[in-house]
């Protein structure tokens, strides 16, 4: 069995209580969450797309459209997965479907790869879990499935815990990339996806540390030690506002400076610098795309005010922490203390490194579940 005879079943109920808007049209780098999943699933060549949702809009039957997909609405709405999942499986024309949460932007379906083989016998729901932590809105169904589903439903049983014990259920641990199962529900949770999507289009990816005072050194010195700890190779590029040389008085490259080089590299057995005049101030994303991509996995920039998404903002209770759209984590002491104008963003203790880590490895696209197994699922 491959992925041309089964269908993608996309639940996208659209209540989105915790994020406050209808999160399926969420802006994501041009296209909407929605639209994303559709897209990607489209790409990944299934025989066929069901969209579940609680009701019919213009909106979403032009999504549908726009991806070849069919819409399944919901009999009973307000229940919540159980519901799209029971309409999707009932709207599906082949024997298996992947039934995927609408919010999962990161979702890999080279995935599903892993689970087909499972999909066999008597099983009905191949169910993979990582950690520990199985994931029901990533997981395969066999159709006669969607009828447990609808039953529970009626008699009031509608978490997906429940109705799973009733089936022939199949789990299978997987070692992957816990981002890929990562859910947008909150506003905060929101500006992470937004932060590791900038990374998805660059080179090297980058993380800002940036801080009105003091303290950013401290915290990337404390920072790089974990991240390395994962085999990730760290550049830092540092913004310094009051100019810099690297010429040594009598040397070389000082004597060429002063005959009016503009620009001087050194290479040597153990690496290279090339110091360069120019007319303006080079931003740091131009900068960190010089690296040798070779030697270097992520590139963490320090400054003032002049990161790139994603950044932290840290904070030692000076004044007010200015924020923008750039801003992903919002690092203090006593963070729930500190005055911000935005209470969407995510705020994190300043010397919580666990977390910091934590966040880092999903903004690069290694994210690992932390001791509690729930990294990012209840954000």
């Amino acid at each position: 069995m491959n992925l041309s005879e089964i269908t993608l079943v996309v639940a996208a109920g659209g209540r989105s209580t915790r994020m406050g808007r209808d999160k399926r049209f969420l802006d994501l780098a041009g296209e909407s969450l929605l639209a994303r999943t559709l897209r990607k699933g489209l790409a990944a060549g299934f025989r066929e797309i069901i969209l579940a949702v609680e009701g019919e809009t213009e909106e979403l039957r032009a999504a549908a459209a726009a991806f070849g997909a069919r819409l399944a609405v919901d009999e009973r709405p307000a229940q919540g997965p159980a519901a799209a999942i029971a309409a999707g499986l009932a709207a599906a024309s082949s024997a298996w479907a992947l039934v995927l949460s609408g919010d999962m932007p990161f979702y890999d379906f080279d995935l599903v790869r892993a689970l087909l083989p499972e999909a066999r016998g008597e099983r009905q729901v191949v169910l993979p879990t990582l950690l520990g932590y199985s994931q029901p809105l990533a997981a395969l169904y066999r159709k006669e499935a969607g009828a447990a589903f609808a039953a529970g439903i009626v008699r009031g049983d509608r978490k997906l815990g429940i109705i799973l014990r009733e089936l022939a259920v199949k789990e299978l641990p997987l070692t992957v990339d816990a981002g890929l199962f990562f859910n947008v529900n909150t506003p905060a949770a929101y500006r992470l996806a937004l932060g590791r999507i900038a990374n998805e289009r660059r080179a090297v990816p980058m993380l800002s540390v940036a801080a009105p005072g003091t303290g950013k050194t401290t915290f990337i010195e404390r920072l790089i030690p974990r991240l390395a700890a994962h085999g990730i190779r760290i550049a830092v590029v540092k913004s310094d506002a009051h100019g810099f040389t690297l010429d040594t008085k009598g040397k070389d490259t000082d004597r060429f400076t002063a005959a009016g080089a503009a620009a001087v590299a050194v290479s040597a057995p153990n690496g290279y610098f090339i110091e360069q005049e120019t007319a303006e101030r080079r931003s740091l994303t131009d900068i960190a795309e010089k690296l040798d991509r070779a030697s270097v996995d992520v590139c963490i920039t320090e400054s003032r005010t002049r990161g790139v998404a994603p950044l932290f903002l840290l904070y030692r209770g000076r004044g007010t922490p200015e924020t923008d759209e750039r801003t992903i984590a919002f690092f203090s002491k006593a963070p729930e203390a500190a005055p911000l104008t935005e209470d969407a963003l995510l705020r994190v203790d300043l010397d919580d490194l666990e977390t910091a880590e934590r966040l880092a490895l999903f903004l690069v696209g290694r994210a690992l579940y932390g001791a509690d197994g729930a990294m990012f699922l209840t954000m």
